[in-house]
């Protein structure tokens, strides 16, 4: 274990953190993520740590750092720290870990993977993090737990991945636009094996800049499931900082959609039931709905919105990654367009928390108010 005079560990090229809650079906899933790290280990230059929470294999969490390969090429999970049995679906348990993690790697890039469950932003039986014996987490939790445990305008995460199903929302990214330079996340569900994670933290190794691992992330991603056989996967890298911009042109093009919603709604009717939609058919991909949208509506305010919103939503993606017939129309990003009434009543609350939707009569919800009206 590399530290410094006085037991100060050094400070590293990266840190991988991976917050496995597999208290859940995905138990075995979790467990085999962290023989994958110990397939490649550490090394001098970057931490790799884990905290995991498993169903039936052990009462309570366990804090694992992985060493680098010894002499024999072999690489080991050593345990920093017995936990009590905790909720893996409490804010308090993810702000824990994470303190824990970036207290005692310190690194000048840092990769925190939150590994679990995912529906989006939706509160349907699970969000994130999901716990079999407890709660689950939405993403004003997550956000909660990060400040808390100091990430944020100034400290913010380098990439923050999901490995979990349906994360990478316009959204939900942008939740994070104060904590994390980049999200790395899935618009589909995952197959259980989630992420290869020997290749993501070989590519670590390689010390490479933040926007050059997500890519990397994504496309080892695309390749180990690519190798396998049939599967309907994608994987996308979104830069943060562009949501912004993103959000904005969403809400333009909300409130020219409501503002003219009697010569455009039933067009956009149309065009909502031939985009690429995922596993939950309330999210859609944004960029081929916003493209479709300019190409087919004939008011010029409504056209000119959706474009600027594909060009930026387009702008946001540093990586997309897809395979699979099912998902060929992927362009990176979702976003929530319920075609059913009950569907968006039942979430609208829940959608406002959001930060995307912040401020007085957010224009994409008055669409949709219309739409479901």
């Amino acid at each position: 274990m590399a530290a410094r005079a006085g037991g100060r560990q050094e400070t590293k090229s990266w840190a991988m953190l991976a917050y496995i809650a597999g208290d859940n079906n995905l138990s075995d899933a979790g467990l085999e993520d962290v023989r994958e790290l110990c397939e490649v280990g550490s090394s001098r230059d970057v931490w790799a740590a884990v905290e995991i929470d498993t169903y039936g294999e052990h009462t309570g969490s366990i804090r694992y750092e992985i060493s680098e390969p010894d002499a024999w090429g072999e690489a080991h999970w050593i345990v920093i720290r017995r936990l009590a049995e905790k909720d893996s679906g409490d804010p308090e348990t993810v702000r824990s870990v994470v303190t824990w993690g970036l207290k005692r790697y310190p690194a000048r890039n840092r990769l925190l993977v939150v590994w679990n469950h995912g529906s989006g932003f939706r509160s349907v039986r699970r969000d994130i993090g999901y716990d079999d014996f407890g709660s689950s987490l939405d993403m004003p939790e997550v956000e909660s737990a990060l400040r808390r445990a100091g990430v944020g305008p100034r400290s913010r995460i380098d990439i923050l991945g999901f490995d979990a199903c349906l994360m990478s929302m316009l959204e939900v990214v942008h939740h994070f636009r104060e904590l994390a330079r980049i999200v790395v996340g899935s618009q589909q569900t995952e197959p259980g094996d989630g992420w290869p994670y020997d290749l993501v933290l070989a590519e670590a190794k390689r010390r490479p800049e933040r926007r050059v691992l997500a890519r990397r992330i994504v496309e080892t991603y695309i390749a180990s499931y690519r190798a396998r056989g049939t599967f309907d996967v994608t994987q996308s890298a979104i830069d943060v900082a562009k949501t912004g911009a993103a959000v904005r042109r969403l809400h333009a093009l909300g409130d020219a959609l409501a503002d003219d919603f009697e010569a455009s709604g039933e067009v956009v009717e149309a065009v909502r039931t031939s985009v690429q939609v995922f596993e939950m058919a309330d999210y859609v991909d944004l960029v081929q709905l916003a493209e479709e949208v300019a190409a087919a509506v004939a008011v010029p305010r409504v056209r000119k919105a959706a474009a600027a919103l594909a060009g930026a939503a387009r702008k946001c993606v540093l990586a997309n990654g897809r395979l699979g017939r099912g998902v060929a129309r992927a362009n990176g990003l979702s976003v929530w367009f319920p075609a059913d009434d009950d569907t968006y009543l039942r979430h609208r609350a829940k959608y406002l928390r959001l930060r995307c939707n912040a401020g007085a009569n957010p224009g994409w919800v008055r669409f949709l108010d219309r739409f479901h009206g």
